[in-house]
């Protein structure tokens, strides 16, 4: 039977029914509390364990794979015309005709090192005691030299790729050599794929043979422009959003080169450059160049100023032979860092030399008597004042480093960029010293940078940022380096 209560003026009700209710409810509510606070506490924890996880060296974490890292820019970039690409650039030599013996020995090469491979008769085509240089490749990255029989089982271990182009020759009685390309492809297809010398001797039977050996495992540079298509390409594949463009038309500058109409030269570089990056307003960024110990140094840098594609001005004391150690040549340095303070326009300079014993010095020169004179602009020091590939001038870097660390009113818009300074090969102890060196400098104006030239080996964006990976940064630090924005982008 059930039991009920009645209250006047109020329906009836079951006192079991009533309490049933209630109970209810209270465990619903209860059990609804007790998830929330479950959820609550499983997301704090996952969020724990990730801002917890133990980062390992170059600041991966030891635990579960995190988001990958890009780049928002990449400060230190080149592109160039076919012009500048045929100033630096060796041009192909030409096929020659070669004597009948000389002709047959390397049709053999090719033949028994190639398609038709025969190994008892391509050793034959050497001397027993021939020397060999292995160029290197994958895990055997440096050249050394084989003998003998180790050299000979190494050349019928490789195989000839392709054609045999011979471009030089030269016969002295019993021996001589000969020089050319391995290369595919004919006429305007032609694919140019290492350099080859053999030395060669004529044996007692009267037949010549190779001595001696060495061959290239990169092919010839070839003169090409470098556009921005290509830049753009390989910036996707980054992740990098933006970039800096830095002309190279201070190669025309450089006075250990004859270069006919110099300055004309300077501006077509320039202008094509700017050419360029209009093409892609949204990420490109230019930087013209030149010289700044020549006459023009100035006049070049009003024009600059007045092309809207360029947004600042990259100096190479190098490259220009400029000793910040000379009175005159600092004299001409200040002046246009002073103009370009005064036009608001920043600067990218290269500060490495070889001129003199670079060192600090040179780097306390630029600190007392250039930065002074330009307060008010972003300055860029390329390569953490070094010149890549690998980090190999402390004694100028850790200069700058120490100002920075100390608030030196001269470092206030000062920056750096990371530009292959470190590669897959550098070692631990630079690694070590390269992130000291940018902790002290300050990460918040540390900018990473590829200074990719693929010409001269230089890696693209995406394998420079996965070197500058193996820092032994944390993770917040590379997270800082990767969001950093130059003043001049931002």
């Amino acid at each position: 039977m059930s039991n009920y209560k009645n209250e006047p003026g109020k329906p009836r009700t079951f006192i079991g029914e009533e309490h049933l209710v209630r109970r209810i409810i209270v465990i619903t509510i209860m059990i609804c509390s007790a998830l929330s606070l479950s959820v609550h506490s499983q997301t704090r924890n996952r969020s724990t364990r990730n801002n917890n996880r133990t980062i390992g060296p170059g600041g991966r974490s030891n635990g579960v794979a995190q988001q990958p890292i890009a780049p928002l820019a990449d400060h230190h970039t080149h592109l160039w015309s076919l012009t500048a690409s045929t100033l630096v650039t060796e041009p192909i030599m030409p096929v020659i005709e070669l004597p009948e013996d000389l002709k047959l020995l390397l049709r053999d090469k090719q033949k028994f090192g190639g398609k038709d491979k025969n190994t008892a008769a391509l050793a034959d085509l050497y001397s027993k005691d021939a020397l060999v240089m292995n160029p290197g490749s994958g895990t055997t990255p440096a050249p050394f030299w084989l003998r003998g029989e180790r050299a000979i089982r190494f050349v019928t271990d490789s195989t000839v790729l392709a054609r045999l182009l011979p471009t030089a020759f030269g016969i002295n009685g019993s021996s001589g050599y000969i020089a050319g390309y391995e290369a595919d492809g004919e006429g305007a297809a032609t694919r140019y794929l290492n350099n080859f010398l053999y030395v060669i001797n004529k044996g007692a039977d009267g037949k010549w043979r190779i001595s001696s050996e060495i061959f290239t495992a990169n092919p010839p540079p070839i003169p090409r422009a470098i556009t921005a298509d290509r830049l753009i390409a390989e910036m996707d594949a980054a992740g990098v959003k933006r970039a800096a463009v830095l002309s190279v038309a201070f190669w025309f500058g450089n006075p250990r080169r004859k270069v006919d109409d110099e300055y004309a030269k300077v501006r077509a570089e320039n202008d094509w450059v700017a050419e360029q990056v209009t093409r892609y307003p949204d990420r490109l960024v230019g930087f013209c160049s030149f010289n700044p110990l020549k006459d023009y140094a100035l006049e070049e840098l009003n024009r600059c100023v007045k092309n809207p594609s360029f947004k600042g001005l990259k100096l190479h004391v190098g490259n220009s032979r400029l000793d910040m150690l000379d009175p005159q040549h600092v004299d001409k340095l200040r002046s246009v860092f002073r103009a370009a303070n005064e036009k608001r326009f920043p600067i990218l300079i290269h500060l490495w030399t070889s001129l003199g014993d670079y060192r600090r010095a040179h780097a306390e020169a630029f600190l007392n008597q250039i930065l002074p004179v330009a307060p008010d602009i972003p300055i860029q020091i390329a390569h953490m004042a070094a010149s890549g590939p690998n980090y190999h001038s402390d004694d100028a870097f850790e200069v700058y480093a120490n100002a920075a660390a100390k608030h030196d009113p001269r470092m206030k818009n000062v920056y750096t960029d990371v530009a292959s300074m470190v590669t897959r090969n550098t070692t631990t102890e630079t690694l070590a010293l390269v992130a000291k060196r940018l902790r002290q400098f300050g990460l918040g104006h540390v900018l990473f940078g590829s200074d990719r030239s693929p010409e001269f080996g230089n890696d693209s964006p995406k394998d420079a940022w996965d070197a500058f990976r193996r820092l032994p940064l944390t993770e917040k630090e590379f997270r800082t380096v990767a969001g950093n924005l130059a003043p001049y982008m931002r």
